[in-house]
């Protein structure tokens, strides 16, 4: 759940700088606080003759309307700036349509407005298409939420963010979402425990392999190819793949299309892996990216059965392509129950706990009733993709 709970953290707590975007530039021009003095003087003024007490009288809390996402930008440049510093790239419109208003699952986004339309919250959530054992559902994965510095009250008060999150999660469970979802920093994970009913799932943790280490070698009469443009029997691939767990993203073609492919500046590469002609096994590459320092990470994966060559066969490709893009790890994220974690291991992989950088608590809301926090745990099978760290 990316949120700052009023600090400004993109993700239920992932600096915005990390999400796939332009390269960070060395020096950034001061951005516009959307709530100019003047203006923050004259709304201030307002709510304290109308209600002494409650700065917040005047806000609007609602859905998003067509149009406000040019004052979810102003907003959110300036707080993420704020937080992350100088080497933050503010986030386009371009890529805001993408994330939100392209996705084939739709969007949730709840914000605080001033009477003069300036968002001064949001809380926000991208849906993911899921199958389950409990049937097709969607997951919302909480991102790029807010409060802007002047509304914030900390931790002990409950203020404009809770009252924008609540009905968000009113309207999330009137839409039948069955998991609310993200990876808070610790001032988000704790407003969110004490006022919001989050909790921990586990800590995700990651896969590492040294690229300095040879090997591995890609093996004979597989053949490994990077695509441009997912090939027809994607599906197929996926159908497959999907009955080894019973909670999985839906990777489908029109999933992995809208994930990896329409993303605007994407920087993943698609590889595909056969054995006589049959697509056997997908993996999604992005070379160059600082999740940890100087890793190639492998964002997301499918390889059917236990097919132990085409695991060799696209580990061996992340490898070449790591080192030649000067590399010094590659990185990988996977349930730590599946056979994908412990295949990864056997290749050379040591799993490195995400507090050596930035500690990673998968926190979660449940409303499906079927779903609990033990079955998420045994079932769920995951990888960085079904996350905005990557």
């Amino acid at each position: 759940m990316r949120a700052a709970a009023g600090q400004g953290d993109s993700d239920m707590g992932v600096p915005f700088q990390q999400l796939p975007g332009p390269s960070a530039r060395e020096s950034v021009p001061p951005i516009e606080n959307p709530l100019s003095s003047r203006r923050r003087s004259d709304i201030r003024c307002r709510f304290r003759r109308l209600c002494p007490m409650a700065i917040e009288s005047e806000l609007t809390i609602r859905p998003y309307r067509s149009g406000d996402e040019h004052a979810i930008l102003r907003t959110f440049n300036f707080v993420f700036r704020e937080v992350c510093g100088p080497s933050f790239v503010d986030r386009d419109l371009a890529s805001w349509r993408w994330q939100f208003l392209e996705n084939p699952w739709g969007y949730r986004i709840w914000l605080a407005v001033t009477p003069d339309g300036e968002v001064v919250a949001q809380y926000a959530g991208v849906p993911y298409p899921m199958t389950t054992a409990a049937g097709d559902c969607l997951f919302i994965h909480i991102v790029d939420s807010f409060v802007h510095p002047d509304y914030r009250k900390g931790l002990k008060r409950s203020g404009v963010f809770v009252h924008t999150v609540l009905p968000f999660f009113a309207d999330c469970h009137d839409r039948g979402d069955a998991v609310l979802y993200g990876f808070p920093l610790p001032a988000a994970e704790r407003i969110g425990k004490r006022l919001l009913d989050y909790k921990r799932l586990c800590v995700v943790d990651y896969l590492c392999r040294d690229l300095s280490r040879r090997g591995p070698r890609r093996p004979r009469r597989v053949e490994v190819d990077c695509v441009d443009i997912l090939p027809l029997d994607i599906d197929s691939l996926f159908e497959r793949f999907s009955p080894r767990t019973s909670c999985l993203t839906r990777r489908n073609a029109a999933y992995l299309t809208w994930r990896y492919l329409s993303m605007p500046g994407s920087r993943y590469e698609i590889w595909t892996a056969r054995r006589g002609g049959e697509l056997r096994g997908l993996m999604v590459l992005r070379p160059i990216h600082e999740l940890l320092p100087n890793a190639c990470t492998i964002a997301d994966w499918m390889v059917v059965e236990d097919d132990k060559k085409t695991t060799d066969a696209l580990v061996a490709v992340a490898a070449e392509r790591g080192r030649a893009h000067h590399r010094q790890r590659l990185l990988a994220v996977f349930s730590n129950w599946g056979d994908e974690h412990a295949a990864l291991l056997q290749r050379g992989f040591d799993t490195v706990p995400s507090a050596n950088y930035l500690e990673r608590p998968l926190a979660y809301r449940i409303h499906h009733p079927n779903m609990s926090k033990k079955w998420l745990q045994r079932n769920w099978w995951y990888t960085l993709g079904d996350s905005d760290l990557v």
